[in-house]
């Protein structure tokens, strides 16, 4: 048996501010290279880790051009819902989002919360989904990533979540669940998907952990830049089961299709004003001149952008401001 797993494609009509293409046609293209790997590979089975839309009320029109490819996958495909593919975060909502009517019109099928059995000759996958859910990763949903009812007829167990499981510690702040939270799990290979970067494939004590990333870069920070989208490709076979990754060719390099230059005018103008205050600090004493005239008169001799003006002298009569407070 055959499965092809790909994760937040993030289908939308409109073009992120992060990227100089079409978006759309990029999805597109990524979307029938999927297709043809499914061919190629005689996939079984399709398997989707949430955020398929990019919000639950994508228009019709984008749905006329993706329904065809999907009708030309000519495979069952399985998904959970991400936290894009619904309302308020709430999976409750589906049944009015975009998701949940191709759900209904049997173009895919959603899995959230429960399990289906795929059988090919005589081998069987259990196949559960838990999908994206608010406060996901506090430690009393730790259990949505844990498969804790396996079925005895199956050969092979895949659970499928669309939260921030990591292979290792994430920023403070920001709440995850580790690989290392979640090994009492009774899947033999846990998927997870929504975020965007993914991370190596883990086996530990005979189970295997993956996130192969987005199919689609929105971010367009330097790690997108490099990241490379791609699916995986399951085999189950009586002996073992097994995955690899296939990066996409139709994927353009970050540089050609993401796009920096705002964050790099955000940078460059940083580093002028910081360059500017420290030109005030050194030409007055602060406690006996008006700054705003001082300002004014230094960037009109050091031929300073009037933006970069215009904002220390902001940023220091809002100081002002706060003082006499």
């Amino acid at each position: 048996m055959k499965l092809l797993y790909l994760t937040d494609t993030h289908i939308r009509g409109t073009s992120p501010k992060s990227r100089k293409d079409d978006f759309l046609s990029t999805v597109k293209s990524k979307l029938n290279e999927v297709s043809d790997i499914i061919k190629r590979e005689n996939v079984d089975y399709i398997l989707h880790g949430g955020d398929f839309f990019d919000r639950p009320d994508v228009s019709i029109s984008v749905i006329n051009e993706i329904a065809p490819i999907l009708k030309s996958f000519s495979k069952p495909l399985y998904i959970i819902s991400g936290n894009h593919d619904i309302y308020g975060h709430n999976p409750k909502t589906l049944y009015r989002s975009m998701l949940g009517l191709l759900d209904g019109l049997n173009i895919l099928e959603i899995i959230n919360d429960r399990s289906v059995l795929l059988t090919k000759n005589d081998i069987t996958v259990q196949l559960s989904g838990s999908p994206y859910i608010y406060g996901l990763d506090r430690k009393e949903h730790r259990d949505k990533y844990v498969l804790t009812d396996r079925d005895p007829k199956a050969d092979y167990a895949i659970h499928l979540v669309h939260g921030f499981l990591m292979d290792k510690k994430f920023l403070k702040q920001v709440p995850h669940t580790l690989i290392t939270d979640i090994l009492d799990t009774k899947a033999d290979l846990t998927i997870s998907g929504h975020y965007h970067y993914g991370f190596p494939m883990q086996t530990i004590d005979g189970k295997t952990f993956v996130n192969p990333g987005a199919l689609v870069r929105i971010s367009n920070s330097k790690i997108e830049l490099k990241r490379r989208p791609k699916v995986l490709l399951i085999e189950a076979t009586k002996e073992a089961l097994d995955v690899k990754e296939i990066y996409l060719k139709s994927a353009k390099p970050g540089e050609e299709v993401l796009d920096r230059t705002e964050i790099e005018q955000h940078r460059f103008k940083q580093q002028e004003i910081h360059a500017f205050k420290e030109i005030v600090e050194r030409s007055a004493n602060m406690d006996q001149i008006n700054l705003t005239s001082l300002i004014t008169d230094i960037a009109k001799n050091e031929e300073i952008n009037r933006k970069v003006r215009d904002e220390a002298i902001r940023r220091i009569t809002e100081t002002e401001m706060k003082g006499s407070d």
